[in-house]
This record gives structure tokens, C-alpha cells and sequence, in this order.
């Protein structure tokens, strides 16, 4: 039997080994005070695989690639909320739909949550999607939306979401709550049909290319910046930007800046910039 008291202790070394894997699975730099709380969520882990220590449980993720997964799951923070900094929805809604579908006549809009968690941010923009395409009949969209956590990925596909995610979306928005999210015969609410048909989710490491040959005319990354280094920043959006389509928009989160990054993008307002085409 496993004893408690051995995991009350996580010491130094074994915590930069633990935090060393962590980026390079995940790309997410650990702050060195951020001790308690990688304990914290790894403990249940640990006395569940019946293993003595978190250097035994280190060892064991090296050897067991099936562990990784959930060890990913563990440690990424996945917090988020449908409509999330209102000026960036109203800037898609009121800007970025309009003056694509004037563009593209005949064409599928086509945008990337990229840092998708457990998928109120791409929910969102589905329902803009679809509130302007309720007005503008001809126009049509498909959404994809990826995280690397698998277990978050899997909420994203069930679009099924309670409390204070939902009760911020009622409040602040309560038509278009009701016409887009139906109750379910106990606290829970779905996402309309109409919206999940055109979502796709899927599992992706932003260190990674993604496989399709497709670009996206917006990609949100929103709020994942924060946990990379520079370098890193600077790795992700060399992968991401083949991705954005001429004249293509990209936004980032609230606590976020491209400053400092050629990245060949055009700053449009805060937040949001649009790929440079020249």
C-alpha cells in the first residue's frame, strides 16, 4: 500500500525533471513557484498507479507512452468561457464575417481554434457563424478546433456545458442563448445541432504541422502565448501562419502581444492582426 505522508514532499530535482517533460511534450513553461500546484495534480495520479514517489511516477511516464496522455491532461490548465473579451466577438461579427462574405462570394469560410480547451471558445464562434448565416442564407462555414489535451478534446465533441460558463453566456447575452443552446432534461445545456454539424475537433500539439493541406481564414490561439517562452512563441507561429490564408485574420488573447515577433502580420487593433500579403 502506498503511503501518503511519501507523497507530501515533491523536492527540487524531481520537480525540474517533471517540469522539463512538460515542455517538451507540451511546449508549456513551469514557472519555478508553480511547485505546489503540479503536486497537487499529479498526487491522486500517483497513489492510483500505486507508485511510491513522483520520481517513480516520472519514470514511469518516460517508459509508458500510453501514460502520457493522461500526464497531459494533469498538468495543462484548461480554463475558458463562452464569449470570452466581447470586443473580439463583436470585431468578427461586425467586421471580419461582413467584409469575407463580400469577398468570397460562393466560398466556405473556414476558421481554426487552435487552442480550443474545452471548447466555449469555438462553440462561440460557430454561434456567430451561424446567427449570420441565419441572415445571409447563402453564406456557409466549418470550424475545426484542436487542443492537446485529450480529455478536453472529448468535452469539445460533446458540446454539453453547465455552470458559470453557462450562466455568463444567459446573462449577458439571453437571445442568443435561447436560440442556440437547448436545455437538457437536467442542469446541462447542448450546443443547437445546426452549430455542432459544422465543428470539427481534434487532437494537436502546436509544435507540431498540422497534416491538412488546408489555410483558415481566422485562427483564434488565444491565451496559450502566456505559458510559452519567446522562442517558443516564435516556433508556434512559424507553424501557424502557412495555415492563415492571404488577407487572413489571427487573434490572440487579452494578456497577450505579438511585440517583438516578425511574424508578418499587420496589426489591425489590439489583439487581432491580419496576415500581410505583401
Amino acid at each position: 500500500m502506498v503511503s501518503v505522508d511519501a507523497l507530501d514532499i515533491l523536492d527540487d530535482a524531481c520537480f525540474t525533471k517533471l517540469i522539463s517533460l512538460i515542455h517538451a511534450l507540451t511546449g508549456i513553461t513551469i514557472a519555478k513557484n508553480r511547485k505546489s500546484m503540479v503536486q497537487g495534480r499529479l498526487r491522486k495520479r500517483v497513489l492510483a498507479l500505486s507508485l511510491k514517489s513522483y520520481e517513480e511516477y516520472f519514470e514511469f511516464v518516460q517508459i509508458h507512452d500510453e501514460e502520457r496522455k493522461p500526464f497531459i491532461d494533469l498538468v495543462t490548465t484548461n480554463e475558458t468561457y463562452f464569449f470570452r473579451t466581447p470586443r473580439i466577438w463583436s470585431h468578427i461579427e461586425s467586421q471580419t464575417l461582413p467584409a469575407w462574405y463580400q469577398r468570397n462570394p460562393g466560398k466556405v469560410f473556414s476558421a481554426w481554434s487552435a487552442a480550443a480547451s474545452t471548447g466555449e471558445e469555438a462553440h462561440s464562434l460557430g454561434i456567430l457563424c451561424q446567427q449570420f448565416k441565419d441572415k445571409n442564407v447563402s453564406f456557409n462555414y466549418e470550424i475545426s478546433a484542436s487542443d492537446i489535451s485529450q480529455r478536453v478534446v472529448k468535452v469539445c465533441r460533446e458540446g454539453v456545458y453547465q455552470g458559470r460558463s453557462i450562466e455568463s453566456f444567459r446573462n449577458s447575452m439571453p437571445e442568443t442563448f435561447s436560440k442556440y443552446m437547448l436545455q437538457n432534461s437536467d442542469e446541462t445545456f447542448s450546443v443547437h445541432p445546426d452549430v455542432k454539424r459544422k465543428m470539427n475537433f481534434f487532437e494537436h500539439n502546436l509544435f507540431t504541422s498540422l497534416k491538412d493541406k488546408k489555410t483558415y481564414d481566422l485562427i483564434l490561439i488565444r491565451n496559450v502565448f502566456i505559458y510559452f517562452t519567446s522562442a517558443d512563441q516564435r516556433k508556434v507561429l512559424d507553424l501557424i501562419l502557412p495555415k492563415l490564408a492571404a488577407d487572413g485574420i489571427l487573434i490572440i488573447g487579452e494578456s497577450e502581444s505579438l511585440t517583438g515577433i516578425s511574424s508578418g502580420l499587420a496589426k489591425v487593433e489590439n489583439l487581432i492582426y491580419r496576415k500581410d500579403s505583401r
